[in-house]
């Protein structure tokens, strides 16, 4: 095996893939999009987040992570005089969780003024307040820091992944527009996301499998990874994820939108640590078989001679990924090696792997099907 050099390569573009981001809505729009207004006191928010912790401070993304001291005292400020704030957003789950999209500065600022996290400066509507805390306010204007009400749209189930990113992405937009998987880490942020960055950069095991081609800038790495992930999870570990998720599996149903937040959501809340343990075992194993066995362009389909070398393919990533999870691959190595070669001029030419319906759910039912002959192949010469 010739030694892995990154120097030499370029990253490009994954074949097969959808542009999920500047696709047509058409097949989500018109939807069931449940939008709540409601108003809650500062009081009462505090109580959410400390107590109940029924709403969850998501990091805003692309802005900055601190006010200054000025900007959290002029909120103040403009809440003492019962000046209106703008609406704060949130996203509630079928548990009734809710989740900050847009306001957290807002929020965290009324939280930690209440609990004389900071002192009040700079204020000149109401300049005797300067060097106050809220536990040194006059109580009367404690009560009323206490009683304003905030405004709230609360975006609630059935509302599709695809729409909420949208919305996500019209309140947060800072000039570029957002990758769904950019906006996926930044609501979904814990387990999962940890778990991804672990198994981009572990060893170096996937950045060699796949010639250390994948885009990381917006994300295309950790969106290829988490796919595969999805897909193990549904395909391995179905009675395990019924087990820990109260009999509910994680299904698949044409939307991949939805499809990767049930990931994302059950790999926060519900998998325990051998399943994550188990599942970046069986990723970063299938990683180093694939790159040792079939080198470099295991992921990729052959290109015509005197032509560029293709992509990597997601759907043959995925497909892949599956297969060389199982250690039956390294039984027979150079025999894994040709039958997998073969399969892929076969599949290659099959249609279950490009195409505007590459994620329907009649061709991921074809990539499982072709995974399941591939594998009886390799466990029948083992």
């Amino acid at each position: 095996m010739d030694k892995f050099n990154t120097e030499d390569l370029k990253e490009e573009k994954l074949e097969g893939e959808v542009d999920e981001e500047n696709s047509s809505s058409d097949e989500v729009y018109p939807a069931e999009v449940r939008v709540n207004r409601a108003q809650f006191s500062c009081s009462h928010v505090k109580i959410l987040v400390e107590k109940r912790h029924e709403l969850e401070i998501s990091p805003e993304f692309q802005r900055n992570n601190v006010w200054k001291s000025s900007q959290m005292s002029e909120l103040v400020e403009s809440i003492l005089m019962g000046i209106p704030i703008p609406v704060i957003y949130l996203f509630e789950d079928r548990d009734g969780n809710k989740q900050i999209v847009d306001g957290k500065q807002r929020i965290t600022t009324i939280i930690d003024f209440q609990d004389d996290k900071f002192t009040l400066n700079g204020l000149h509507v109401m300049p005797s307040f300067n060097g106050k805390k809220f536990s040194t306010l006059p109580p009367k204007m404690r009560g009323a820091f206490e009683d304003y009400q905030l405004s709230f749209y609360i975006i609630q189930p059935p509302t599709p992944e695809r729409v909420k990113y949208d919305i996500f992405d019209r309140v947060n937009r800072g000039g570029t527009q957002l990758t769904h998987q950019e906006m996926r880490e930044a609501l979904y942020m814990g387990k999962a996301t940890e778990m991804l960055k672990y198994l981009r950069m572990e060893n170096g095991s996937f950045l060699k499998a796949t010639g250390n081609s994948i885009p990381e800038k917006r994300k295309k790495d950790t969106y290829l990874i988490l796919r595969s992930v999805s897909f193990m999870l549904l395909w391995g570990f179905s009675e395990r994820v019924k087990k820990l998720n109260n009999g509910k599996d994680i299904s698949y149903k044409s939307d991949i939108d939805d499809f990767l937040a049930s990931t994302m959501i059950f790999l926060n809340n519900k998998a325990d640590d051998g399943l994550i343990k188990d599942l970046e075992h069986r990723f970063l194993s299938s990683m180093d078989y694939i790159y040792d066995i079939m080198g470099s362009d295991g992921f990729r389909f052959a290109h015509e001679e005197g032509s560029s070398r293709r992509p990597v393919s997601m759907p043959l990533f995925e497909t892949l990924t599956y297969v060389f999870s199982f250690p039956v691959v390294n039984k027979n190595p150079l025999r894994t090696k040709q039958i997998v070669s073969i399969k892929k001029k076969d599949w290659d030419m099959s249609g279950s792997f490009n195409g505007s319906n590459v994620d329907s759910v009649t061709k991921v039912v074809e990539r499982k099907e072709l995974i399941d002959e591939i594998l009886n192949e390799l466990y029948n010469y083992a």
